[in-house]
């Protein structure tokens, strides 16, 4: 996503993201790192009993991690994870489902010796299915920044 100094990144510049498959593994891990044990996530019989979702579903936090390790940037061009605006998770993401994420830059601004990028984030599944959106901003060294 971050791969170029600020001056080189232009507004629309389009990036996909390479995939991963969420497993059991994912969930129970996430899970005990976090100390997030909601039933939705970690109880068969409760979640398959939920009328909304029909069976466990991946923490929200743990879509968007993945997510962000998934996107390619350079230390020497991205100085900084610098924040997320409108972050919604618009649908499930269950065991199996295979993730990548798009990303378009909507806004390039200088700032000093850096400047802050702002791109459209999307993470998909293997089907198309859009599962979280937000939009993102990174610092990005200048050219010539040391």
């Amino acid at each position: 996503m971050i791969t170029q100094p600020l001056e080189r990144i232009r507004v629309g510049d389009r990036h996909t993201s390479r995939a991963r498959t969420i497993t059991e593994t994912d969930l129970v891990s996430f899970a005990m790192f976090t100390g997030d044990w909601h039933p939705i996530h970690t109880d068969v019989p409760y979640a398959e009993a939920d009328p909304r979702f029909h069976g466990r579903i991946a923490h929200g936090a743990l879509v968007l991690s993945v997510a962000l390790g998934l996107v390619e940037f350079d230390p020497a061009a991205m100085k900084a994870f610098y924040g997320i605006d409108a972050l919604r998770f618009v649908a499930p993401v269950r065991i199996g489902d295979t993730l990548h994420v798009e990303t378009e830059v909507l806004d390039v601004r200088p700032r000093d010796a850096d400047g802050v990028v702002t791109s459209r984030f999307v993470v998909v599944t293997q089907d198309g299915t859009e599962v979280l959106v937000a939009t993102l901003k990174c610092l990005v060294v200048r050219e010539g920044a040391a």
